[in-house]
């Protein structure tokens, strides 16, 4: 029986938006199971509530039939030590832009070496979504532009930031 390919996909995902769904699809392409771990970053408030954010997480994958293959959870340890917890064999990264490959190589490389994990970084696979991130969802929310959060969440994700945030 040949071993499952698992990766682990790690983040705030404050909230998760299309950008986030887009590296999942990727890394679907090249491995077996997903895992997405909701972490704690202790230098943020989170802005959604992150048991609501697994729930709508959840939703997004039924309705894209990636359920089976992915798994969302919380976690509140060091990333490479979960990801071995859980059977992965790297971490997988969303890319933007050359500033966030910097930042992203420092986590890969302590990782490497802390925890013998490398990490793969994906780019955008539509041009729409280069600029989609959980940062520019949140200033949406404060500035109340709904039309263009929507364009930029999965619709799940936004029905429940709705429901819990009373978006109009």
């Amino acid at each position: 029986m040949q071993e499952k390919l698992n990766v682990f996909y790690a983040g705030c995902f404050d909230p998760f938006t299309n950008g986030h769904l887009d590296v999942i699809k990727q890394a679907l392409e090249h491995f077996d199971q997903v895992i997405i771990g909701l972490g704690i970053n202790p230098n943020k408030t989170r802005y959604f509530d992150r048991d609501k954010m697994i729930v709508a997480i959840n939703e997004v994958l039924k309705l894209h039939k990636i359920q089976d293959k992915v798994l969302c959870m919380p976690y509140d340890h060091y990333t490479g030590e979960t990801a071995h917890k859980h059977g992965c064999r790297c971490l997988i990264r969303g890319i933007k832009n050359k500033d966030e490959f910097e930042y992203e190589l420092t986590l890969a490389n302590y990782n490497r070496k802390h925890y013998n994990i490398n990490t793969l970084f994906f780019l955008p696979s539509r041009p729409e979504l280069e600029n989609v991130s959980s940062t520019l969802a949140r200033e949406l929310y404060d500035a109340k532009d709904f039309d263009t959060l929507k364009k930029i969440l999965p619709e799940a994700v936004y029905v429940i930031l709705s429901e819990a945030k009373n978006l109009s």
